[in-house]
């Protein structure tokens, strides 16, 4: 799906979002049920974590200028790790309700609870399907909270139909834990990424060496050292080298067959720094 569909998914996801977390959050408080009340509270940062991330899309999209060479692009990335910390947040939170109430189970209405988790589940899923497949960091940490709020629908459905048939109110804290597990790993795995993006690592589908052999085999590339792979703030690939080679006259040649051989490798845009062979260890010391 192009960026366009996601951007539209994320206005739509917020407004759908923000109109059914007020009626979960009600059904929540009147059934007393935590599996509810937790996808519920899920629902409410997910009406934040798609408001940051509409507010994220549009700072990206200003211009670079003399003060922001490389524009606002890590806007996107800021919001993501944002919202990944939230999620952490709103899984410590689940577990220490969820505990007090193993200790303390209250009365919960299941029939509420199962009529409100269908609703809320096929309003999930809808949600998701908009968000599936983004590329873009920003998006796809609103699409982890999405995800999380189905997996909420799916337990408070489940705890409502065992309440219901036998009554076992030990089961909504229970599943409230397996919600709280999936939200803790999604949001872990966001602010890993997230942080290696912000400190400029080599992104995981790029490779420093598979790109070095590539050049190196070009004719007259002697070697390849000083490798810098990193991701730009508009989502593009970078590089930066020091291209050893034998003739200094045929760099013209030899530059644009460099820059097509990264291109395949799926890097854009190459800063690539000529020097003779015999230039190594001198060159390194200047």
């Amino acid at each position: 799906m192009g960026h366009s569909h996601h951007h539209h998914a994320l206005d739509a996801a917020f407004w759908l979002t923000a109109v059914f977390a007020v009626v979960e959050l009600a059904g929540g408080l009147w059934s007393d049920s935590l599996a509810l009340l937790a996808d519920a509270g899920h629902m409410v940062s997910d009406v934040a974590a798609l408001g940051l991330a509409m507010f994220a899309r549009r700072i990206a999209k200003r211009p670079a200028h003399a003060q922001m060479t490389y524009g606002y692009g890590r806007a996107k990335v800021l919001a993501a790790q944002m919202n990944a910390l939230m999620l952490c947040f709103l899984s410590g939170w689940i577990v220490w309700e969820a505990v007090g109430r193993l200790h303390q189970p209250p009365e919960v209405q299941g029939g509420v609870v199962v009529w409100i988790a269908a609703i809320g589940l096929v309003i999930n899923l809808v949600m998701v399907r908009w968000l599936h497949g983004a590329h873009d960091i920003n998006t796809r940490a609103a699409y982890w909270h999405v995800l999380g709020d189905a997996l909420g629908s799916v337990a408070a459905l489940v705890a409502g139909g065992v309440i219901v048939l036998t009554g076992w109110m030990v089961i909504d804290p229970l599943l409230s834990f397996v919600v709280a597990s999936v939200l803790a790993w999604g949001g872990w795995r966001l602010v890993r990424e997230t942080s290696l993006e912000l400190m400029e690592a080599v992104p995981q589908e790029a490779d420093v060496d598979t790109a070095s052999q590539a050049m190196r085999r070009v004719a007259g590339v002697v070697g390849i050292h000083h490798v810098h792979l990193w991701r730009l703030p508009a989502g593009d690939l970078a590089l930066s080298a020091h291209v050893q080679v034998e003739h200094m006259e045929r760099w013209m040649t030899l530059l644009p067959l460099l820059i097509a051989t990264l291109k395949r490798q799926g890097i854009a845009h190459a800063t690539l720094q000529p020097e003779m062979a015999r230039c190594r260890e001198g060159c390194d010391a200047a």
